[in-house]
Order: C-alpha cells, then sequence, then structure tokens
C-alpha cells in the first residue's frame, strides 16, 4: 500500500489534506484514484490509514478510516561531527533512518572540516527513508551544537575515538544512550577528555579505522542490537 507523509495528523483527524508534494506523487505518478486506499504516517508513531474522497492533485483529500499508534523500542541518538562533503552525511542519515535512529544531534568540534548545514534537505532525505522503510517514527534532527555544550547537557553516553586507551566492547553497550562521532580528524584529547569527565564510555567500534558515516552507522547497529 502506497504510503505518505503527515506530519500534523493526529488520532483526532477525520479528513486529511495531503500537501502539494504528497498530492502530485500520490495522483500524478501513483495514478491513485478517488476511494482508492492508502496508508499515512506522521512521524511520530501514528499509522494512519483512509480513503481518498478528492483525487486533487495539489490538494488531495482523505478520510482516516483507522488508526494505530506504535510505541517507539529504543531512543538512538547520535551526536556527529558533520562531513565535509553532504553527500555522506545524507547517506547516513539515510541508511540510519532505516535502521531506527530516533534523533541526530550535528556537534561543533575543534577539528570539524563543515560548520554549516542545510536541514531542510536533510529532513527530506529522512522523511523519504523512513517512508521508503515504512517504519513510523522520523528522526529528530537538531543544529550545530558546541560539543562541549552538548556533552554537558547529555551526560553518560558513548564516545567512539581513535587514540589509544581503555576501550570496551560494542556489545556492552545499553540502549537509550546517545553515542558521538567525530569528525576524520578525530576529536581532540581535550574533547574526549570532557566526554570522560561527564560519564561517558569510550568504545571500539573496529580493529579498523572506519570513516565518521561509517563509524556513526556502526554505532545505530550497535545501540539496535
Amino acid at each position: 500500500m502506497a504510503l505518505f507523509y503527515a506530519s500534523d495528523i493526529t488520532d483526532t483527524t477525520k479528513t486529511y489534506t495531503l500537501s502539494e508534494e504528497e498530492s502530485k506523487h500520490c495522483i500524478r505518478v501513483l495514478r491513485k484514484k478517488k476511494d482508492d486506499e492508502i496508508e499515512l504516517v506522521n512521524g511520530k508513531g501514528g499509522q494512519f490509514f483512509a480513503l481518498i474522497c478528492d483525487a486533487h492533485e495539489k490538494r488531495c483529500q482523505v478520510e482516516i478510516t483507522c488508526t494505530i499508534f506504535h510505541s517507539p523500542s529504543k531512543v538512538i541518538h547520535i551526536g556527529l561531527a558533520p562531513t565535509k562533503n553532504m553527500d555522506r552525511i545524507e547517506w547516513f542519515v539515510e541508511k540510519a533512518t532505516e535502521l531506527g535512529l530516533t534523533k541526530l544531534s550535528f556537534l561543533s568540534c575543534t577539528n570539524n572540516e563543515r560548520n554549516t548545514l542545510k536541514l531542510e534537505r536533510v529532513n527530506k532525505i529522512a522523511i523519504g527513508a523512513m517512508k521508503q522503510s515504512k517504519r513510523f517514527y522520523l528522526p529528530e534532527i537538531c543544529e550545530l551544537i558546541p560539543f562541549n555544550l552538548f556533552v554537558t547537557n547529555n551526560p553518560g553516553g558513548y564516545i567512539g575515538h581513535c587514540y589509544e586507551s581503555e576501550k570496551q566492547g560494542l556489545a556492552t553497550l545499553q540502549k537509550d544512550a546517545v553515542f558521538l562521532i567525530g569528525p576524520e580528524g578525530d576529536f581532540t584529547e581535550k574533547e574526549v577528555q570532557h566526554a570522560l569527565e561527564n560519564s561517558y564510555t569510550a568504545i571500539e567500534l573496529s580493529a579498523f579505522r572506519l570513516r565518521t558515516e561509517t563509524a556513526a552507522l556502526t554505532a545505530v547497529f550497535g545501540l539496535n542490537a
């Protein structure tokens, strides 16, 4: 069944008008017609079954026939220093959303190669991945925040880094925790120390050196296990 994104639909909604973009995809691309059944998600756990009552290609209106709400199974929060190449960030967001990412915080670190982001594009990719994978939660994607401030406000998570130090394995990860992934040049020693002082645990993601986006996806796998 065709799946569409409706961010502001709730359990009390009886009729709903799809956005112009979703209406166009529904009517012009998929050639849906009046009385066809479609499925909507709001990215907040809501699953809505609906019948098309006005097959307008810019303002498609539907009648809600059934509503189901799904509780999130896990909280998977990644703190990520953005890569210089946006394509690599977008690849990570797509794959991580498919795997159940619930929150992504971009970190401003000393060795960052990028300090500006177009979150509108990133969110659009996350929406597409949520729909494609038939998930019911859209990850919350946050603006860049200074590393030290983020760590202070979110103590007790995990951090991956390349320095020689005592580290635990992926198997020790607990759910509902944030995992920090640094830039290609790694976190500075001061940043790692700040994290450790705020009850972060260093994790060995691999015996090999991973790219930022690969390390982040590995962390998602670990938190999702």
